[in-house]
C-alpha cells in the first residue's frame, strides 16, 4: 500500500516550485515595464551612477563628487532643472566607476544593461561560496540548489539590480566574510568585511567588534580597507575625497537629494513614521546613538562569547542594517547572510533530533526560544530546504 505520507512534502515541493516560477513571472513582468514604459529606467537610481560615468569621463574621474558637474550632467541628460541642491548625488566609494566612465561611452539603456550584468556577475561570483559552504555542511545538492535558487531571486537583490545599485557587491564581501569566519579563515573574512565598504555604516558595526575576538579578522580588515583606500586616492586624487566628504555630508542630512528617510527600512524610518513632524536633528542624535550602543552591544557580546557562530554573525548583520542611519530596501539584500546562517542551523537542529531518536520539533523549539527570542527580522523569506528538511522529519515520525 501506499505510503500516504509522502504526499504532505510532494506538495510542499510543488508549493516552492510554483512560487519559483510565479516570482519569475512578477520578475519578468516588472523587467517588460520598465523597459516599454518611457523613462522608467531614466528616472531609476542608476541616474547618479551614469552621471558620474560621464562626469569621469570628461572632466575625470577626480571631480566625479563634483556636486555641479553632477548636476549639469544630470540636467542635460534628463531636460529637467537639476542643479547643486536637488540632483542624485554619487555617494558610494569610487570602487566601481572605473567600469561606470568606460560605460558612460554608451547611451543610458545600453550602459544600464552593461552595468546591471556586472552585478548580476558579482552575484554568481558569490554563488559558488554558498555552494561549497552548504554542502560542507552536510546538505544534499538538491538541497543545495533549492538554497541557491533562492539567493538569486530574493527580492531586493533583484530590484537593486534593476535599480542598477551596487548591493551585489555589498552581498559578495558579506559571503566571503560570513564563509571565512564559518571555515576559520580569518584573511578570508577580514578581506571580504573589507569589500562591504561599498556600503561604510554597514562595515563599521560589523568590523568593531572583532577587536574583542578573532583580532585576525579585524587585521585583515584593516589591510583590505587601507588597499581600498589608497585604490579610491589613485582614482580621485585629494580633490575627489574632499568633494566625497562634502556629498557625505549632504546624504547624513536624510533630507532632499532623493534620499526620503522615512521611505526607508531602518530605525531612523521606523521614528520619522510613527511620530511624524519629529524634529531631525533628534532623529537623526537618536539614530547615531542606536548606531553606537549597537556598536557596543557587538562589541560586549563578542568578548563574553566562547566563538563566533551562525547566530552572532546573524545578530551582527541584522543589527548593522537596522542602525545604519541611512538604508534602502535593495541593501536588505544583505539579509541574505542571516538566513543563510538560519538555514544552517535549522538543518542542523533537524539532523541532530533524526540522530538523537528525539521529536524533530524540540530541536525546532530549542533553537528558537534559546537562540532567537527577539530576532522577529529573521523572519522574512521565503525559505527552502530548511523547511523541507523538517517536514521530512515530520513525515518520518521519528519516535
Amino acid at each position: 500500500m501506499k505510503d500516504k505520507t509522502t504526499f504532505p512534502l510532494r506538495y510542499f515541493r510543488i508549493l516552492m516550485i510554483t512560487a519559483i516560477v510565479v516570482l519569475v513571472v512578477i520578475y519578468s513582468l516588472v523587467t517588460y515595464s520598465l523597459i516599454h514604459t518611457p523613462w522608467r529606467l531614466e528616472g531609476s537610481d542608476f541616474l547618479a551612477f551614469y552621471s558620474a560615468g560621464r562626469v569621469g569621463r570628461e572632466f575625470g574621474l577626480s571631480n566625479v563628487y563634483n556636486s555641479t558637474l553632477e548636476a549639469a550632467a544630470q540636467a542635460e541628460f534628463t531636460g529637467l532643472p537639476y542643479d547643486d541642491s536637488n540632483f542624485l548625488p554619487p555617494n558610494h566609494p569610487p570602487f566601481l566607476y572605473p567600469i561606470l566612465t568606460l560605460l558612460a561611452m554608451f547611451d543610458y539603456r545600453t550602459a544600464l544593461l552593461g552595468y546591471a550584468l556586472l552585478l548580476a556577475g558579482l552575484v554568481v561570483c558569490g554563488l559558488p561560496v554558498v555552494y561549497s559552504l552548504l554542502r560542507q555542511n552536510g546538505w544534499s545538492r538538491g538541497q543545495t540548489w533549492w538554497m541557491l535558487v533562492g539567493v538569486v531571486i530574493f527580492e531586493p537583490l533583484i530590484i537593486s539590480i534593476f535599480k542598477g545599485q551596487d548591493s551585489a557587491l555589498l552581498l559578495l564581501g558579506g559571503l566571503l566574510w560570513f564563509y571565512g569566519l564559518n571555515r576559520g579563515d580569518d584573511r578570508l573574512a577580514g578581506l571580504g568585511l573589507s569589500l562591504t565598504l561599498i556600503r561604510p555604516r554597514v562595515a563599521i558595526v560589523m568590523a568593531v567588534p572583532f577587536l574583542f575576538k578573532r583580532r585576525k579578522v579585524f587585521g585583515w580588515f584593516c589591510i583590505g580597507t587601507a588597499a581600498l583606500r589608497l585604490y579610491s586616492f589613485i582614482l580621485v586624487g585629494m580633490r575627489g575625497v574632499q568633494d566625497y566628504m562634502s556629498i557625505l555630508k549632504i546624504s547624513a542630512n536624510g533630507q532632499g537629494f532623493g534620499m526620503g528617510e522615512a521611505n526607508i527600512f531602518n530605525f531612523t524610518a521606523i521614528l520619522l513614521r510613527l511620530i511624524p513632524g519629529l524634529n531631525l536633528n533628534l532623529v537623526h542624535l537618536l539614530s547615531w546613538g542606536l548606531f553606537a550602543a549597537c556598536c557596543v552591544a557587538l562589541c560586549v557580546i563578542w568578548s563574553r562569547s566562547k566563538e563566533i557562530n551562525n547566530f552572532s554573525i546573524g545578530l551582527a548583520a541584522i543589527l548593522s542594517l537596522f542602525a545604519a542611519p541611512h538604508l534602502h530596501y535593495h541593501d536588505l539584500a544583505f539579509l541574505l547572510i542571516p538566513l543563510i546562517g538560519l538555514g544552517l542551523e535549522l538543518v542542523k537542529a533537524g539532523k541532530k533530533a533524526f540522530f538523537c531518536r528525539q521529536p524533530p520539533d524540540h530541536g525546532i523549539h530549542d533553537l528558537f526560544t534559546r537562540r532567537l527570542v527577539g530576532s522577529s527580522a529573521l523572519d522574512i523569506p521565503f525559505f527552502t530546504d530548511d523547511l523541507i528538511t523538517h517536514v521530512d522529519m515530520v513525515r518520518r515520525k521519528v519516535p
